[in-house]
Order: C-alpha cells, then structure tokens, then sequence
C-alpha cells in the first residue's frame, strides 16, 4: 500500500532534559485552537531524549488532544528528581577504586560509568504510559506514526525506531537510518541516556545513547514519514546581543554550551537548510518538481523569549542536597545561571515555571500557530 497524497503535519519535539516542560505549554496553547474530543492535529509525532517522551504521551492519547495535553502536564506539574534519576555516588567511588585495583594488577577494566541511576524513569514510564494506546490510535486512524530517535554507539548512526502505517518503509542515509519498531520504555530510556549521565541502553544487539548525540538532521525523520508541514518546538531562547561582555566561562558555563551544542546546533542547522531547499525547489518548474520527486515544506518554529538557564536561579536549592553537591563540583552556585543545572531540574515548581511561559510564549502567537495549522484562531482571554 502507497502512503496517500496528504498535508500531514509533524509534531518535531527535541531534547533538552528538564527544559522540556517547555514543550508542555506550547502544546497546551495550541490545543485550545481546537475543540474538545478532537485528535490531535499532529498525525506524525516526532522525538527525540525528553522530547521523545513528550511525543510518546501525545501518541497514546491521539484520539483525544485536551486530554493527551492535560495528562502530559499533571504529571510534569508534580515531578520531581527523584521521579527521574538517582545520583550513584557510591558507585562512583566503588568504579574508581575498581579501576584503579584492576589496572594495577594489569587486568582488563569495563570502563563504563554513568553518573546517574534512570530506574526510577523506567519505572515512571511502565507506570503512567499505556504503549497498548500507541497501536490502537494506528488502528483506529487516530495516529500516524511516532517516531522516536536514539544514538547507535555501535555505527556512529542516528537511528529513528518508528511505529507508524504499513506504507511507512525503513530508511537508510549516510549516518542515518530509520527502524520499524513496536514503541516500548527500552527505546526511550535509549533516546534520554545522555552520555556519562545514564547509561547506555540495549536494543536488537546494539548500543544506544541520547538521540541528539549523533542527529545532524533532525528533521529528516519527519520528512521520511511523509510530513508536509512540520511544527518545530525548539528550546533554544533567540539569539542574545553579541556585544553584551560576559564574565569568564565556568567550568558549569563551558559543559552547559556542550549540553546546548548537542541539543540545538544541528536542529538550527536543519531548519536553515530546509528553507534553503524551499527557496531554491520555488524556482524549479512545477513538472520538473514531480519528476524529481521535490516537494516544499512548510514549517514553523516555536522557542523560548527567555534564556532558560536564567530560570534556574529560583529553583537550584530545590534539587537534592547530593546533587548540589555534584554540582558544585563543576563550579555550579545557586547564584549561577547554568544551562547544566536546567537539564536536571526535574522540580514541580521549575517545570511549571516553563511551562507557563510556553504557553504564553505561543499564545502570544497564537494568530500565526493558526494559520500555520489552518483553524480559526479561537476567542482571547481577557483579563
């Protein structure tokens, strides 16, 4: 069977640990553009690290937008870290003193080490999502097709494990690939390890790591799965003035660019690329453009109008004392804003914090969201 003709939107929703709530209010905004009882309007649901779990909790409940959004934040509203990730400090040292025993006596060393233990993210997931759900919103047409992508420490590859249609066919590109997969907690936990962080993940044989390592083009999966338009929630704030002089990078500064580098650099690059592609398919001659198999792609992209790392001030003593602790270690004060604490505060108060500033953030925009999604743009708040 051949995918139909269709202007079929995708929902692209990146990593970025904690600062995913983000994605929650933007989402929230946007569903109020549509009735109660509809699905949602994104029938392809892109993912990657937490934005992979976002896209994972819309997919279960396609069939129903209002309630997929209001489970998505209630639980964001009332996580904390512990809810996520426990800091293995003992088995830090115990790794430590191992290695050091081992390579004295001149054996072999298993060199893997992750700070941070995400059995209690496994056990949240087997817990609040009903994957059954994922299959019956295919069944029912409700969905599409979500697609979740993690990083093959094996192949070096960006591999995009989907469940989708019959019509949706693997893929294979230089450095990327993309799997016809059942959707299960393994491929998420896979997508959200971030290196050093958690460990790597097991799946058919091979490795996996947090799927923004290795995503040069993170686009590409919606694109493979037949998107016509792609809906782009970023978590990167506008650019800051290049002529306002900063004090000198912190260990906690630099690690925090790296975290940024990995979970943004390649999406700006794609979108860049994509709307290059669009200005240049513009001048090909419609027949020519069939021929070819060309097709222009509508996009919008949703960010941040604040810096996310100036959130965290509020909230750092909210974390656990031990991972303050660690924190400090890398040169991270409370009154520091840092883009390494933002990835891991996973506290009520921060997430609802971002949460109510994507909403506003996108019900600021909500006249341009609505033309993008073709509906009425509904009545404003007053007041």
């Amino acid at each position: 069977m051949e995918q139909e003709e269709s202007n079929a939107c995708a929902l692209v929703l990146t990593g970025g640990g904690a600062r995913a709530a983000y994605q929650v209010g933007v989402i929230k905004a946007i569903s109020e553009c549509y009735p109660r009882g509809q699905p949602i309007p994104f029938p392809i649901l892109c993912g990657t690290s937490a934005g992979a779990i976002n896209a994972t909790g819309l997919a279960c409940y396609a069939s129903c937008f209002h309630l997929g959004i209001r489970k998505l934040e209630y639980v964001w509203r009332h996580l904390h870290t512990e809810d996520i990730l426990q800091l293995q400090a003992g088995r830090v040292l115990l790794h430590s003193a191992k290695g050091m025993v081992l390579d004295l006596i001149g054996k072999p060393n298993d060199n893997r080490l992750s700070l941070f233990d995400n059995s209690p993210l496994e056990r949240l997931l087997e817990k609040l999502i009903d994957f059954q759900r994922i299959d019956n919103n295919l069944l029912y047409g409700a969905l599409e097709v979500l697609a979740i992508t993690a990083s093959n420490y094996d192949t070096g590859d960006s591999t995009t494990f989907f469940q989708g249609r019959p019509y949706h066919q693997p893929w294979a590109r230089a450095g990327r690939s993309g799997r016809s997969a059942i959707i299960a907690p393994p491929h998420l936990l896979a997508s959200s390890a971030l290196p050093f962080v958690f460990k790597p993940c097991r799946l058919q044989n091979h490795y996996y790591g947090d799927g923004s390592i290795h995503q040069l083009n993170p686009l590409s999966p919606a694109i493979h799965l037949g998107a016509r338009k792609i809906l782009i929630i970023s978590l990167a704030a506008e650019e800051t003035d290049p002529n306002v002089l900063r004090s000198d990078p912190s260990s906690s500064d630099i690690a925090g660019h790296l975290l940024d580098t990995i979970f943004t650099d390649a999406l700006t690059s794609d979108i860049e690329r994509l709307q290059r592609i669009n200005s240049t398919i513009k001048l090909v001659p419609e027949r020519k453009r069939e021929q070819l198999s060309l097709r222009h792609i509508d996009n919008l992209v949703l960010k941040p109008s604040k810096n996310l790392d100036d959130l965290t001030l509020r909230h750092f003593h909210k974390l656990p004392l031990n991972i303050r602790g660690l924190l400090r270690l890398f040169g991270v004060n409370a009154g520091d804003a840092t883009g390494l604490a933002s990835f891991l505060l996973f506290e009520q108060d921060y997430c609802q914090e971002l949460i109510e500033l994507g909403y506003r953030d996108t019900y600021d925009r909500l006249d341009e969201v609505c033309r993008f999604l073709l509906v009425d743009e509904p009545l404003r708040k007053t007041g």
